[in-house]
């Protein structure tokens, strides 16, 4: 549903969020060149562009094919524009772009990119919570309705076995005994499809019959069970931990029933050594066949078990029987929802996901920084070849040298209008020529030096604009 969310979104953000980025970037070359008119007022609109651009279009590679046009494309256009310094220019032109579109743009794009996980997160966490429902009620149908059928096929057989029954009745009892134990399997088969492998039971507290009344109601099927509870255990332990004692209790008495019919049960509920639950029921080796089960209980319980801080233990017990073991604390010691949450697959793998989105975002205002750092280092590089005069040449330049004798030891100088420096007033009758003053393309001054030649002949050298 989201996906298909996002499709529908797609059709129609992605040319207007094309629309919006052009118009946004487009405005960067004039502020570059006249940013001191009122072009400046475009500013905000520029941001609000990309700003909505990136909220709702959904496409990364239309947004990077737009910038790339149109910062590539302004180059050349920055060539044909009236002005003095074309590069300098388209240099400050992809600053401007990088602040006013791309940045807002970027910020647009990863609010999207969080409301869209935090959407995935909450149809996973639906989803999980929808499996967490199926496995309660397959737990509960698993300890509760499981037990009672096993009673029931209990109760069957020990009535089957009665002296004063007809053949007919020892046959009814017997196909009582049979769906009994029939609808158990089928009821294992059903828990098997509705509850998830991996999932997790819910926690919540089921309430109702407690332990007495488990022993009770397995006493009335004809098992012979011995119970040693200590009830004061059970009602100071936290209710998560009460109910898991009597999963536990209810858990063993129906293996008991299934595996070893006609044994001796012992049921014992008491306080640890270290002061919490312990549970414990153990059953007689049986001599009878029992029905085969489907590894079903025992496993959830102790992952149930786990999940509260405690342990499960089953195996066979010293006289050849079986034992079911409960540890526990007196208080449930419950993963908290974030730990469970960010345990999730799904959830984590959504979040690599989005992470992945982020920074492939990312990518582009760092490619173009990347690239307006390149084209820096190009053009002061160039600059410095051809405009700049180090400071080592400029002392070693002697009046009345000629023109022709410099030429070699001079670059081509600054092209255009003098620079804004104080200027004092030229010889009569001279032509001057300017130079930036640098000793490399790293050095930023706006230091010229003038040298003023008459009839070819330098008849004065300035460094102008020194601070």
């Amino acid at each position: 549903m989201l996906r298909a969310g996002r499709a529908r979104r797609g059709s129609w953000s992605t040319p207007l969020g094309v629309v919006l980025l052009l118009l946004a970037t487009s405005v960067a070359l004039p502020l570059a060149r006249w940013g001191d008119s009122a072009l400046v007022l475009a500013l905000i609109p520029a941001a609000v562009a990309g700003y909505l651009a990136g909220r709702h279009m959904v496409g990364l590679v239309p947004a990077v094919i737009t910038f790339s046009v149109v910062l590539a494309g302004s180059l050349p256009v920055s060539y044909l524009m009236s002005g003095t310094a074309p590069l300098d220019d388209w240099m400050a032109s992809v600053l401007i772009a990088l602040l006013t579109a791309v940045a807002p743009w970027w910020f647009g794009r990863f609010r999207m990119l969080r409301d869209e996980q935090r959407k995935s997160d909450a149809a996973i966490l639906a989803d999980r919570a929808q499996a967490d429902e199926r496995a309660r009620i397959a737990d509960d149908l698993h300890d509760t309705i499981g037990h009672e059928l096993a009673l029931i096929a209990v109760q069957a057989g020990a009535l089957e076995l009665g002296r004063d029954l007809s053949p007919k009745q020892r046959e009814q009892f017997r196909e009582l005994r049979e769906a009994a134990v029939r609808a158990s399997g089928r009821l294992r088969d059903v828990v098997r499809m509705t509850r998830p492998e991996d999932g997790p039971s819910r926690l919540d507290p089921l309430g109702g019959e407690g332990i007495d009344a488990l022993v009770a109601g397995a006493r009335d099927a004809g098992m012979n069970v011995e119970a040693r509870i200590d009830h004061a255990v059970v009602s100071t332990a936290d209710p998560l931990i009460a109910e898991l004692a009597l999963r536990t209790v209810r858990e063993g008495l129906t293996n008991a029933a299934r595996h070893a019919p006609g044994a001796a049960v012992v049921v014992d509920v008491a306080q640890g050594v270290a002061g919490g639950v312990t549970v414990s029921i153990t059953s007689a080796a049986s001599t009878e066949t029992g029905v085969r089960g489907s590894g079903h209980g025992i496993p959830s319980l102790r992952r149930r078990a786990e999940l509260l801080g405690g342990s499960i233990d089953a195996g066979v017990a010293p006289d050849g029987g079986f034992e079911l073991r409960l540890r526990a604390p007196m208080r449930a010691e419950t993963l908290a929802q974030g730990s469970r949450n960010a345990s999730d697959p799904a959830l984590r793998s959504n979040a690599r996901a989005a992470r992945r989105r982020v920074w492939q975002a990312t990518i582009v205002p760092a490619v173009i920084l990347g690239l307006v750092l390149v084209g820096f280092v190009a053009i002061q590089a160039i600059t410095f070849a051809q405009t700049a005069l180090t400071s080592e040449v400029y002392e070693g330049i002697e009046l009345g040298t000629t023109r022709a004798e410099l030429a070699p030891r001079l670059p081509s100088g600054i092209p255009g209008p003098v620079p804004v420096v104080f200027e004092p007033t030229r010889p009569d009758g001279s032509q001057c020529e300017y130079f930036a003053a640098r000793d490399g393309w790293l050095h930023f001054t706006d230091a010229t030096y003038r040298l003023c030649f008459d009839q070819g002949v330098l008849v004065e050298k300035t460094l102008l604009g020194a601070s």
